[in-house]
């Protein structure tokens, strides 16, 4: 057993998600493709906590040596 404490995950449903449409265009099929990815970043980007989110902006704000 691990000692790691699951979120709980906020799902969009099935029924809210942009569907991709037959036929049409390569391009209308990557704009669909882009909502659908937008939809599930944002769901992703909700689930983070605040400590995460603090973490990753001190990490952005660290000036990179390369």
């Amino acid at each position: 057993m691990s000692n790691t404490n699951k979120r709980k995950r906020k799902l969009v449903p099935p029924s809210e998600m942009v569907h991709f449409s037959w036929g049409g265009r390569t391009q209308e099929w990557e704009e669909e493709a882009d909502q659908i990815m937008h939809t599930l970043q944002d769901q992703l980007d909700n689930q983070e906590s605040k400590e995460e989110l603090k973490k990753k902006i001190e990490y952005g704000k660290q000036k990179q040596y390369w």
